[in-house]
């Protein structure tokens, strides 16, 4: 933080480039301290690894880089803020860099003259090179590096990798197996974002169909900006007998007259895709003409205008609320029916500490050990929590511990003691004499600390 603002253009840019230097720093201590921490975790740490879904030895880089114990990267995800994946990456880059691409840790760690962002995006390109190929590349790279903009280092090393990768083909078919469509989470005041990796060939046809219906929107008296009527039309293509509708009435001699006739005598609102949407929100609220806010499961938080919008029509159904106070266990181990349900509306996200997945189809696992020998209703809604299989796997064979001090609330112990909660609202930091007493502390310690948590 600035301390004093400079008083003259002039040590106003001085001061600038103090900063971005100071940054450039910061970036590259963490990902030396990356490296380190790969260091600090060889295959020789393991005492049996590979057995059932024990912690095994990974290579995360490329080759050339050492062997890391699998588990490592979760508990440098939570001192960074991070998710476990994220961390991941943030390992295998830099060991690529310092391994595989020397010149370029030379440039980010020790001489700051390239953003650190932009050398990791080129350890990812080349990590499927074998060691030969990106010594090469490396050498090339070396007097370059930091004198090209970045889009234009990033396609250079692009060009490179290709000329160079003799299974550049088997890279486009894994590449292919990676392409994917997702709805964030997050709602904006009624709008949601999607991302996706397409096909070339697929992304440019529906970008063209995207164009095609943003123009005939503009035709039909939308004076809305041209990105706004594409996102309308992009929308329009949830329903592909209502798109080829406003094609067919808009520029009929595109299409086939009998399928123009034909679309003619179909209701687009018959054909729209069945959506399971869950909106919580209360009787009284939603019949009574009030402002406040509701849940909408699938994107957070919406007005209560917004939620008589999405359930203003006729494909509605009510189901009862489920009392999450009064689900009654089981003996069994699985969470199955309305219980399985309890645990998800409780914690409706990975309860791991930055977890992001938001799917049903996550493992729900028992927060206390589960003991087919132990005593009847270990299955319950407050002894569960929802995990992604990665993050299930470290809990039940890493090093770390954990609690569920009130139901929803779970406390994280990392292998070195770094504490952390997950609720309903995201991951908080935990004082270490609070963590300690949670885990370590006598009973009545452990519910006195109980009460200080945030609620």
């Amino acid at each position: 933080m600035v301390t004093a603002l400079p008083d003259t253009a002039r040590d106003t840019l001085a001061a600038l480039e103090r900063g971005l230097r100071a940054k450039r720093a910061a970036d590259a201590c963490v990902v030396e301290l990356a490296a380190h921490w790969a260091d600090l975790h060889p295959e020789g740490l393991l005492d049996r690894p590979g057995r059932g879904g024990s912690e095994r030895a990974v290579r995360l880089g490329g080759e050339g880089t050492p062997l890391v114990c699998e588990f490592a990267p979760a508990e440098l995800g939570v001192s960074l803020e991070i998710h476990s994946l994220s961390a991941r990456a943030l390992m295998a880059d830099a060991l690529d860099l310092r391994h595989r691409l020397p010149s370029l840790w030379d440039l980010v760690v020790a001489r700051l003259a390239l953003p650190e962002w932009v050398a990791r995006k080129a350890a990812a390109l080349t990590r499927r090179l074998s060691l030969a190929q990106v010594e090469e590349l490396d050498a090339r790279l070396a007097n370059v590096a930091s004198s090209l903009p970045p889009a234009r280092l990033l396609r250079v090393v692009e060009a490179m990798v290709l000329a160079a990768d003799e299974g550049a083909d088997d890279a486009r078919e894994a590449a292919l197996k990676g392409r994917f469509v997702t709805v964030n989470r997050a709602t904006e005041h009624g709008t949601k974002g999607l991302y996706a990796k397409l096909d070339a060939p697929d992304a440019i046809r529906l970008d063209a169909e995207v164009d095609r219906l943003a123009r005939i929107l503009a035709t039909r008296g939308d004076v809305s900006t041209l990105d706004v009527r594409r996102s309308r039309a992009l929308g329009l293509l949830a329903n592909p007998v209502a798109a080829l509708r406003l094609v067919a009435e808009t520029e009929p001699q595109a299409l086939d007259a009998d399928l123009v006739e034909f679309l003619q005598g179909l209701d687009p609102k018959q054909l729209r895709p069945r959506v399971e949407l869950v909106v919580h929100v209360t009787e009284s609220d939603f019949t009574r003409d009030a402002h406040g806010v509701a849940r909408f499961e699938q994107g957070g938080p919406i007005t209560l205008a917004q939620a008589r919008e999405v359930l203003g029509h006729a494909f509605v159904t009510i189901r009862p609320v489920i009392d999450l106070a009064h689900q009654l266990p089981t003996d069994a181990y699985e969470f199955t029916g309305s219980l399985r349900e309890c645990v998800f509306l409780r914690t409706p996200a990975d309860c791991f500490p930055y977890g992001v997945s938001t799917s049903r189809r996550m493992q729900v696992d028992h927060t206390d050990p589960y003991d087919p020998q132990g005593p009847p209703g270990q299955t319950r809604a407050d002894n569960g929590g929802p995990l992604t299989q990665r993050h299930h796997r470290l809990a039940t064979h890493g090093r770390w511990r954990r609690r569920q001090p009130r139901p929803g609330v779970f406390l994280w112990c990392t292998p070195h003691g770094r504490y952390r909660m997950t609720d309903h609202a995201g991951t908080h930091a935990v004082a270490p004499s609070l963590g300690k007493g949670l885990f370590d502390g006598t009973p009545l310690e452990r519910a006195f600390c109980a009460l200080l948590l945030p609620a």
